[in-house]
Order: C-alpha cells, then sequence, then structure tokens
C-alpha cells in the first residue's frame, strides 16, 4: 500500500510553550490511521505553533560532533526545563498554603486538617507526623461514628410497642368520631357540620376559611375557581357560604403566600431552636386533636424531633391550653 502522509501532529504539550530554540525535531508516534509512519522526523516552530514534515529554510541544525542525535536532543531539552517549570510553580504556590479548618477524630491521635487551597492532610499530635493519605486509625474511627450516627438517627424514628399500641388507641378513638368515617348512608349519625360551624363567630370561621386554604396548599398565582377542587371535601369550606367572600379570602391567602415567600428569601435561614414549637404553632387550632395532629405530621422532620409521643402529647397539651386560653 502507498503510504501518503498527513499533516504532522503536535508535540507534547510541554514542549509547546518551554523556552529554548524555535525550532525543534521530534518523531512521530505510531498512528493506528497510517498517516505517517513511526519515529518519522518532523519539525515543530514554537513561535507559531506549526509543524511540518519539510525541512525548514531557516532551520538551524544543531551540532555536536559527539552526539549524532543533538537535533532530537533540542526538543526533549524543551520538555525538560517546561517540567521543571511545572515543579517549581507548584512547589511555590504550595508553600503559600495555609489551613482554615480542623477536625479532631474521637478516640485518636489525628486531626483532620483542610488548607485554603481545598487540600486535606492529617496531623498526628504525638508523634507531630503530617500526611496526605488517610492514615487506617483515621478510617475505622470515621466508621465507627458513621454507625453511632446512624443507630442515634434509627432510635429517633422507630417507635416501641407502648408508642406504637397508644397511637392505635388513639388513632381508633378518632376515627370513631371523625366524620369522614361514619357511613354517610345514616342519615341520623353523620356529624352535624352546620352545628359546628354555628358555634363559631364570624372571625373562627374566617380563620378556619383561611387555615384549609393555607393547608392544601394553594396555588398563590392560581383562581379561586381551578383550586378549589383542593379543598371541595373539607368540611371548613361551609363555614363561609358567600361566593364573593370565598374568593376575597383566597386573594387574601394567595398574597399572604406570596408575602412569606418573598421573606423567607430576604431574610437569613436561622435554624430554629424549637422546631416541635414551630409544628404546633403552624397547625394547631381551638379544635384540633392530637391524634389528628400526629397523623397529619407524622413524616414532618418537626414532628420527629421529640422522640417520644407521651413527650409530644405534653407538649401539645400545654399548646393547646394556651390557644384555647388565648380566645
Amino acid at each position: 500500500m502507498e503510504f501518503v502522509p498527513g499533516r504532522p501532529p503536535l508535540p507534547p504539550p510541554e514542549a509547546i510553550i518551554a523556552a529554548g530554540h524555535e525550532w525543534a525535531v521530534f518523531l512521530a508516534p505510531a498512528d493506528p490511521q497510517m498517516q505517517h509512519t513511526p519515529n518519522e522526523p518532523y519539525y515543530y516552530e514554537r513561535k507559531n505553533g506549526i509543524t511540518t514534515w519539510i525541512r525548514p529554510f531557516d532551520y538551524i541544525e544543531p551540532t555536536d560532533p559527539n552526539n549524532p542525535d543533538a537535533a532530537l536532543n533540542v526538543g526533549h531539552k524543551w520538555q525538560q526545563a517546561e517540567s521543571e517549570r511545572k515543579r517549581h510553580a507548584a512547589r511555590s504556590f504550595a508553600k503559600q498554603d495555609t489551613a482554615v479548618s480542623q477536625q479532631f477524630i474521637d478516640d485518636t491521635p489525628w486531626r483532620r486538617v483542610e488548607t485554603k487551597q481545598n487540600r486535606v492532610f492529617y496531623y498526628n499530635n504525638d508523634t507531630k507526623e503530617s500526611r496526605w493519605d488517610q492514615p487506617v486509625q483515621v478510617t475505622q474511627a470515621l466508621q465507627i461514628m458513621a454507625e453511632k450516627e446512624k443507630e442515634r438517627e434509627a432510635e429517633g424514628t422507630e417507635m416501641n410497642v407502648d408508642d406504637a399500641e397508644w397511637m392505635l388507641e388513639q388513632m381508633q378513638d378518632e376515627y370513631m368520631s371523625d366524620d369522614e368515617s361514619v357511613d354517610t348512608h345514616d342519615a341520623n349519625a353523620l356529624p352535624q357540620t352546620d352545628e359546628r360551624i354555628a358555634l363559631m363567630d364570624k372571625s373562627e370561621r374566617i380563620v378556619q376559611f383561611k387555615s384549609m386554604l393555607h393547608e392544601a396548599k394553594v396555588d398563590p398565582f392560581g383562581t379561586w375557581d381551578s383550586e378549589l377542587d383542593k379543598v371541595i371535601n373539607d368540611w371548613r369550606l361551609t363555614a363561609i357560604t358567600d361566593d364573593a367572600e370565598r374568593g376575597d379570602l383566597f386573594d387574601t391567602v394567595c398574597a399572604e403566600i406570596i408575602e412569606r415567600r418573598n421573606q423567607e428569601r430576604k431574610e437569613p435561614l436561622v435554624k430554629s431552636t424549637d422546631p416541635f414549637g414551630d409544628l404546633l404553632r403552624e397547625n394547631v387550632v381551638k379544635k384540633t386533636s392530637f391524634a389528628k395532629f400526629c397523623q397529619r405530621n407524622l413524616k414532618d422532620p418537626r414532628y420527629l424531633s421529640i422522640k417520644t409521643s407521651r413527650e409530644r402529647e405534653k407538649r401539645f397539651v400545654k399548646h393547646l391550653e394556651s390557644v384555647v386560653g388565648a380566645k
């Protein structure tokens, strides 16, 4: 097969920006596509980045009677000079690095240190040893810490037998009195929703109606007609019977939601010191039962911040007393 040479390749990156002669000779690497023959010499000009198989007219052949490969050594020297420059730059850059944080590893003399240049090394307080790789003692200690953390999380979320039995009893009692669980075909057994609303004054009805919209997470950019399906089966919908008033309250709630979102974006996120208390304040009204509160918030992380059901009930009862007293 007749060989047709293609364009010469670029030399190694180290040689492209290295100091030295304007021209140097390199040997072409093996090419599976047969664009050139292996070890075929080609020329590279550093100034313009030109490669050519043809000897340039301004190329000056290095002469060394004791070294027949003097021309090839020029390119090799370029690479050596650039490699040395990179090593020197890396050492200079590393000398400017400083520690910015450290973490003491439990039950070990080691501490993990992070630097300004995002590098991590380990320091032994006893032996004064420093090393880049993670010591085996540190690896084992971190594994133990991770296992303990998983155990603590499991203890915080798992319900024991007493908690489970108590919760089932509460839920059963609540279902027996909840209008959603009563047979709708038995007119005598239906709770009188109208009577429940009739006991409320106008301000309480508005509060119940707005609470319903907030709990349904209506779209603040939607319309009352488009969001009605989300609350159509909620008994609190009948707290307000006038369609125009319903629409006005819907607009008010939407404005509150948008204002809250804007405020959250403006204010820095501050971790609450009492997440369970925040959950009570957001979800508990005068007629809220503890069982219903548990059902609605069972998966909320703030609900799980209190470890036992009995402690949750104590907090709920205390909060409910303050709500009733305030009204």
